[in-house]
């Protein structure tokens, strides 16, 4: 059961730093680090949801926004998106790469903490700040393999299988009540 959740937890936080490394290519300065910040919040809605922990919106936002801070990096990447031409693509590269590690490393935290039997209510922002640098570290890792690796569809892929079944009830091989039946199931692990 504890490995099943890891497990989970794993995909979840991998998914969201996908999500956060197109977040941090939004062309507006600062808007690329409030659409990172609800991919986290999300993530930790999530991770929260996987581990039975009560979630609560303000409380989680507040322990983001301690552990990653308004770090100069950060900001200075969005800044150099107000350079016109080149300043949007390099600071869109770099507040996406800095968007994935962050979101890898608040998922890490927050997820190691939620599987000890940790709560909101009792993160310590300073024990975890540590574990956090060592989990952006190795997130800032994962984003180079992630980014170097090609986009292919697989099997788990929900949209792939939307199509897939989209493309069987149009054959005629699956009936209206099938391809529903089916659909919704796809729809609910979404």
């Amino acid at each position: 059961m504890e490995e099943e959740k890891r497990q989970r937890a794993e995909k979840l936080i991998r998914e969201h730093m996908i999500v956060a490394m197109g977040a941090g290519l939004v062309p507006l300065p600062f808007a690329d680090w409030a659409t990172t910040t609800a991919v986290q919040l999300n993530l930790v809605r999530k991770l929260a949801k996987v581990y039975d922990v009560p979630f609560f919106s303000g409380l989680a936002k507040g322990l983001i926004a301690s552990l990653v801070g308004a770090t100069a990096v950060r900001g200075g990447a969005s800044l150099v998106k107000l350079i016109p031409g080149i300043g949007w693509m390099m600071g869109g590269l770099t507040a996406s790469a800095l968007a994935a590690a962050t979101t890898y490393g608040v998922g890490k935290v927050f997820a190691e903490h939620f599987a000890s039997g940790g709560t909101l209510r009792d993160f310590d922002t300073n024990t975890a700040k540590r574990a956090y640098e060592r989990a952006f570290r190795e997130g800032q890792k994962v984003y180079e393999d992630v980014r170097n690796q090609p986009p292919t569809p697989t099997p788990e892929d929900p949209y792939e299988q939307l199509r897939k079944l989209y493309e069987l009830h149009k054959a005629g091989v699956l009936t209206a009540e099938e391809y529903e039946a089916q659909k919704r199931k796809i729809l609910e692990r979404l």
